[in-house]
């Protein structure tokens, strides 16, 4: 930490006089709570060809002729997701908030940690795992992670034909019209959500804070450029790469779980 301790106190000092920060998050915040990431080397799309299951009917028909590649894939998400807690990261996001810094957090994961960590003004663009919504009437309601995890797991091992009725089976059922409802997650082909207002406060931030993201994910690349063309300091937090370097003004290539604690406690005046 100490090799990048000049940039963290640069960083410290940025957020210190900003009111209207904006976060961007990505796979790698998550991926510091043991949560596997889809794109990088060994991630989930290396095992899962997503063409082939990156869709609702894909994601079917590979859980009926490749059941026995499918359903240990999905038994060992399911452990690490069960598993997973928010982490140094996050909390200190949620420490940002409280202390009137960050405003709003764009996230593209889908792991519910953010909120859990605390966070109040969050835009999830692809979604939420733990977030139903009904396929008949469009009613929304959230699920609690560990049981709704648990529930999956027993009732998979239960299957021993998997066909359209035992996908069924693992659909939690909405109580307003009693039909199935699915994770409200963007798949392949689906349109991500909230844009405009992520657009919206990126250009509006003071400072926008890049965390865990390569910036080859469209169109969420595009809130620190945005952020960027309204005037703002640009903060990429990533411990493999830059994928901002045409915007960013400072680079802390380590980890969030370790940075933003770190900038927190200079920020309060509790650290060395």
């Amino acid at each position: 930490m100490g090799q990048w301790k000049q940039e963290l106190e640069k960083a410290a000092t940025i957020l210190s006089r900003a009111t209207r920060v904006t976060v961007s998050t990505g796979a790698g915040i998550s991926a510091e709570s043991s949560i596997p990431t889809f794109r990088d080397p060994g991630g989930l799309w290396d095992q899962i060809n997503p063409m082939e299951a990156g869709t609702a009917k894909g994601l079917l028909r590979a859980f009926q002729t490749k059941s026995r590649i499918i359903v240990p894939i999905l038994m060992t998400m399911l452990d690490r997701f069960e598993k997973a807690e928010p982490n140094a990261g996050h909390k200190a996001l949620f420490d940002l908030e409280k202390m009137g810094i960050v405003r709003t957090v764009i996230t593209q994961n889908v792991d519910n940690l953010h909120k859990e960590a605390g966070t109040t003004d969050l835009i999830e663009v692809h979604g939420n795992l733990f977030k139903m919504v009904c396929l008949s009437c469009g009613w929304e309601r959230e699920v609690d992670r560990k049981p709704y995890i648990e529930m999956i797991r027993n009732r998979l091992s239960m299957i021993d034909v998997y066909d359209l009725d035992a996908l069924l089976s693992l659909a939690v059922i909405c109580d307003q019209c009693r039909s199935v409802m699915r994770p409200d997650v963007v798949m392949f082909g689906e349109a991500v959500k909230s844009m405009p207002r992520a657009f919206r406060v990126s250009a509006e931030s003071d400072v926008m804070l890049v965390l865990g993201t390569s910036g080859v994910v469209f169109p969420a690349a595009s809130f620190p450029v945005e952020a960027k063309k309204a005037g703002a300091g640009v903060i990429v937090i990533n411990p493999t790469e830059n994928g901002f370097r045409h915007c960013s003004d400072i680079y802390i290539p380590m980890k969030a779980g370790d940075a933003l604690p770190a900038i927190v406690g200079k920020i309060t005046g509790c650290s060395g």
